[in-house]
């Protein structure tokens, strides 16, 4: 090779190493770090990487560019297989941490979005190749402020985790009301956890996860029994709740009875709130099995009734998704009558 085409090489050879040597180290802290502190430390995690290493393929024109070769590559064996070994709960902790820190997280655009800086060459590079590779990624131009957030790519979206990840995660959420003025309660239904036979997450989590919304929540653990749901929901209502967050029940089990509990007691029903659950599941392709869920949503006198899964990361997820229309959903339903109101 010619001296000045060596000179050329050695960026993207030293682009490459880097890449390497940066998977190599995540793979040898999984026992250590999980994804979720690597990106409250960070602002991205192992699967950001894997993101942005599908974004190469795609940039070098690879005919196998998926996404779950890019997790494969990063993680060094299937996700799932990673998962089921490494995984752990997040906690409490953790989870305020995550959404304290959402200013900081990675954006990324859709991969068809990426485009080669330079004209892309006749022959399609490796994958490795083009993770080593130069972006011509295009981000919104900055305002004369200082913005809250970090300028945002086109079409892009926050990292990272999926649904079975436990953190808080999802589209950026409305800002929070000037003062904690929501009424938050949680209904928990499950037979075990009502029985004892093992902790609550779910509550905790939602809790957690919208505590910047609401100064005051209220939570119980009901059994899988429509009169015992239908009497926690109605209860919180009229008790003065704003909010009321159903988690569990919703599926296909002879058990699953929250969606016809939770219709006994509502004044009026509200399924457009379950369909920005279901349209983000399609946006994003990931947990269709969402879209098998029979949650229903609502409204008992002054309060928004929703029901969401069982387990904690996708409760979390799609109370998440929800929170503008939410917030929005809560004033509606709190305001006082217009007469009133001219009174």
């Amino acid at each position: 090779m010619h001296a000045s085409a060596r000179a050329r090489a050695r960026p993207t050879r030293s682009r490459r190493y880097a890449f390497r040597a940066i998977v190599a180290h995540l793979q040898g802290v999984s026992d250590d770090c999980s994804n979720i502190d690597i990106m409250i430390a960070a602002g991205m995690c192992r699967n950001c990487v894997a993101k942005f290493y599908h974004a190469g393929m795609v940039y070098a024109g690879s005919t196998d560019a998926t996404y779950d070769a890019a997790l494969e590559s990063v993680y060094g064996e299937p996700y799932g297989a990673w998962k089921a070994k490494h995984q752990k709960k997040a906690t409490a902790e953790q989870l305020e941490r995550f959404e304290a820190t959402k200013r900081y997280h990675a954006k990324h655009a859709p991969v068809e979005a990426v485009r080669p800086a330079t004209p892309r060459p006749s022959a399609p590079r490796s994958p490795r190749a083009a993770a080593a590779g130069d972006f011509n990624i295009t981000v919104a131009a900055p305002p004369a402020k200082k913005p809250a957030r970090p300028p945002v790519a086109p079409g892009a979206e926050p990292c990272c985790y999926d649904d079975d990840d436990d953190a808080c995660a999802g589209p950026e959420a409305a800002p929070p009301p000037p003062a904690k003025t929501l009424k938050l309660g949680i209904v928990t239904v499950s037979d075990r956890a009502a029985a004892g036979a093992y902790d609550d997450d779910t509550g905790p989590a939602l809790a957690a996860c919208l505590g910047a919304y609401s100064a005051d929540v209220a939570t119980t653990v009901v059994a899988d029994d429509a009169d015992a749901i239908a009497a926690a929901v109605a209860a919180l209502a009229d008790g003065g709740r704003t909010l009321v967050l159903t988690a569990g029940g919703t599926g296909f089990g002879p058990r699953d009875v929250t969606p016809e509990a939770t219709k006994r007691v509502l004044d009026k029903e509200a399924p457009g709130i379950i369909d920005v659950v279901h349209a983000d599941a399609l946006r994003r392709g990931a947990d269709l099995d969402s879209l098998l869920s029979r949650a229903t949503a609502g409204v008992r006198g002054a309060c928004v009734v929703v029901n969401l899964p069982g387990r904690p990361a996708a409760a979390t997820r799609n109370a998440t998704v929800l929170l503008p229309t939410l917030l929005k959903a809560v004033a509606l339903a709190s305001a006082p009558p217009p007469a009133a109101a001219a009174a």
